[in-house]
């Protein structure tokens, strides 16, 4: 036996969750978001999981297949939170005391599906919210996001201000 079993299919023997079982499952998020002006693509993410993800001015989406349906991520930064302080010792100082804030905002202050960090790339603040949608809801994924900046903005600047108060 020469192990060829007549299948083509890369992914044939993929454990369950496979890149291209995913990658189907998420084309209609792909379309749903492109219907709201998304420019919306697939990759394969950090992690090997099959990412549909959207960029907009109000932030960033990825979408992945979950345990129950679509995880839902929405991203936005505050990039260079300090820049405009000229004393390099300083800037640095005030860039430690938010990585050390922003942690104890997000346990004391967030919701659960709500996620603060300092972007080490964007020298700033940066969250996340993160939601669960059922499969069923893939048409209306896209409406759902659009409808999720807000959120995302008044987050972003909750945590910001209290980061620098």
């Amino acid at each position: 036996m020469d192990g060829d079993d007549g299948n083509d299919d890369p992914m044939a023997g993929a454990p369950t969750g496979s890149l291209a079982r995913d990658r189907a499952a998420l084309a209609p998020v792909r379309d749903a978001l492109a219907a709201v002006d998304f420019y919306a693509y697939g990759h394969v993410d950090e992690q090997n999981r099959w990412t549909v993800a959207a960029d907009a001015e109000e932030g960033r989406v990825d979408v992945r297949v979950g345990a129950d349906g679509f995880e839902v991520v929405l991203w936005a930064s505050s990039p260079g939170l300090y820049a405009d302080e000229e004393e390099p010792f300083r800037r640095r100082a005030l860039e430690r005391l938010a990585r050390i804030q922003i942690p104890n905002i997000t346990r004391g202050f967030l919701e659960p599906h709500q996620h603060a960090y300092w972007d080490e790339t964007e020298l700033g603040v940066a969250v996340t919210i993160r939601y669960e949608l059922p499969f069923t809801r893939a048409a209306d994924v896209g409406h759902f996001v659009r409808g999720r900046f807000d959120e995302l903005d008044r987050l972003l600047g909750f945590v910001e201000a209290r980061v620098t108060a």
